[in-house]
């Protein structure tokens, strides 16, 4: 089992541990506010309130055997690069931290974080992908020229069979998952939702079905009629 290490249990860290409550990991998560700490500490493996820049806390409780630690400490900037060489020295391969511009971010490259996330550049990104492109729910360029695309299904389709769209053979491209909103009541705003890996060729398209579709881009954008060089990251 993969073992995670959380540091930082602001709203992004407690997000992020909420979620990864629901794989089959073993999280640690390491805060200095006991509050936050307490807050968590019956949905992860292991809670501790402790100063992640002292190596030999983060050694008492196993640090140093986490495949991978992620730093969502938000406000702290020192201590953010602290805890980043401190787990470097521990020997953490992976470490994965938050940062809030370009200057943070190529700082604490230097101090070993092997990925960077700038959330606030990201959300801008995909605000102003939807905005471009509201049929666009998520877009990932692969390697040569490829893309995987998830896209909600077009008026055209709807009514018609996935055999019966013929994306293959007509578009060059290959639709490897399905989601489907389901209303938990008539009337209601909240939704439920399936997700059909390889669906069946016989699967009838409804309205706002969002496709999961990978081919290369030439082809995505014949089928989407949207130019994916104007939304790449």
């Amino acid at each position: 089992m993969r073992k995670i290490l959380v540091i930082g249990l602001g709203k992004f860290g407690r997000e992020l541990i909420d979620s990864l409550s629901k794989t089959e990991t073993e999280t640690i998560a390491v805060d200095q506010d006991i509050n936050l700490v307490n807050e968590i500490k019956d949905i992860v493996s292991y809670a501790a309130q402790l100063d992640s820049t002292d190596i030999s806390s983060l050694r008492e409780i196993g640090a140093d055997a986490a495949d991978i630690a992620i730093v969502t400490i938000g406000e702290n900037f020192e201590s953010c690069v602290l805890t980043v060489a401190a787990l470097k020295e521990i020997g953490i391969k992976n470490i994965i931290v938050r940062a809030k511009n370009d200057r943070e971010a190529r700082i604490l490259s230097i101090v070993g974080a092997t990925q960077i996330i700038e959330v606030e550049k990201e959300v801008a990104r995909r605000l102003a992908r939807t905005l471009f492109a509201p049929s666009v729910k998520d877009y990932i360029a692969l390697a040569e020229g490829y893309s995987i695309l998830q896209w909600e299904v077009s008026d055209k389709f709807i009514g018609k069979s996935l055999a019966n769209c013929r994306f293959r053979a007509d578009y060059g491209v290959n639709v490897v998952g399905i989601r489907r909103n389901i209303p938990q009541d008539i009337g209601a705003e909240k939704t439920d939702s399936t997700f059909e890996l390889v669906p069946d060729a016989s699967y009838v398209f409804e309205k706002g079905d969002i496709l999961l579709i990978v081919g290369r881009e030439e082809n995505l954008t014949q089928l989407t009629g949207i130019d994916l060089n104007q939304i790449r990251d």
